[in-house]
Order: C-alpha cells, then structure tokens, then sequence
C-alpha cells in the first residue's frame, strides 16, 4: 500500500495540475471569443432603432442620415391611417395623391385599415434629392377595403415609397405615383 502512495499521489496531483491548467488555457482562449461574439450580437442589437409608434428600422435603415424625416413622416403617415385622420394623412403625401383621394373616398378606402408590424430595411438617395424608403408592414381591413389586387383581410406589404421633398424643400412627402407597381402584396402569416 505504500508503494501506491509513493507513485499514485503524485500522479494524480500532476494530473489535477494538468486539468486545472487545461481549464486556464480552454478559458482564456474559448470564453473570451464566445463574450466577443455576444457583445458584437448585441451591438447588432444595438444599431436597431423604434420609432414612437413601433416602426422598427434596421440598423442599414438606422444609419442613413435621414432617419429622422423618414422616421417622423412615415410614423405621421401611419398614425393618421390608423386613427383615420385624412388632414394629417394630406400633410404626408403629395398634392396629387391626395387630390386622387378626396375625403370621402380616403375613407372609403381605409375607413377600416389598421396598418401595424413595419420595418424599414433601407433608405437610400434616389434622383433629385428625393429618397426610396423600403419597407414591410401589414395591414388589417374588411374584406370590402382591400386592395384589388389581393381581396384578404390581412396583406402582408413589401414596398418601396418614394420619398420627395415638399415645395419648400424642408421635409419630405409621400410620392406612391413615382414608382407604379413597387408594391409586392400576399396572405398575412401571423
């Protein structure tokens, strides 16, 4: 029995020497890669914006330096379909459109229209300093209100809305007649 502790006690100490020292070196070089990925996520995170009304813009979108006129018109432009409020809808759009939609026919439209679950993905520059803002959302509605080319109660949106600058050049309007047919619609998943 001593001859066991003459050979065996030193062995295991090298070897539970050995595995701590293991443990060390796995932690140092595993761990700290695995906190540099969760930062980076969460910067990822980070670079997400939500406007007051809960339009979310990716960080892409986030980043342009425009954000705040696209962010403040399109959150103008939601709430006032959503609370059916026509004169604060005129003042997001561009004369023609809302001359194509007087107040009664605004209403016949989207008289029950709740528009909801947006994300901007992109803000780009187009011509003329105007911009194209792509974006998805959905949109809940009677039957009798959707659009005729997907007749559904909830439409799922994928869109590009061009952005152009009002007559004074200060802020920017809603110009849906520069781009026809920019709008991709289907069944709602949710």
């Amino acid at each position: 029995m001593r001859s066991w502790f003459k050979w065996g006690l030193p062995l295991a100490v090298v070897v539970l020497l050995g595995a701590a020292g293991g443990g060390v070196l796995l932690a140092e070089n595993v761990y700290p890669r695995a906190l540099t990925q969760q930062n980076s996520q969460a910067s990822q995170l980070a670079g997400w914006v939500k406007s007051p009304i809960g339009i979310v813009y990716t960080p892409d979108a986030a980043a342009s330096p425009d954000l705040p006129g696209v962010r403040s018109l399109l959150d103008s432009h939601f709430s006032s379909i959503n609370e059916r409020n026509y004169d604060r809808w005129k003042s997001t759009v561009v004369p023609e459109k809302w001359q194509e939609l007087p107040k009664d026919k605004w209403f016949d439209n989207y008289g029950t229209t709740r528009d909801f679950g947006w994300t901007v993905h992109r803000i780009d520059q187009g011509a003329d300093g105007s911009l194209l803002v792509m974006l998805t959302f959905m949109s809940e509605q009677a039957l009798e209100d959707a659009p005729p080319q997907l007749q559904a109660t909830c439409v799922a949106w994928n869109v590009v809305y061009p952005l152009v600058l009002d007559d004074a050049g200060r802020s920017f309007r809603l110009d849906t007649s520069k781009l026809p047919n920019s709008a991709l619609l289907d069944y709602c998943n949710h």
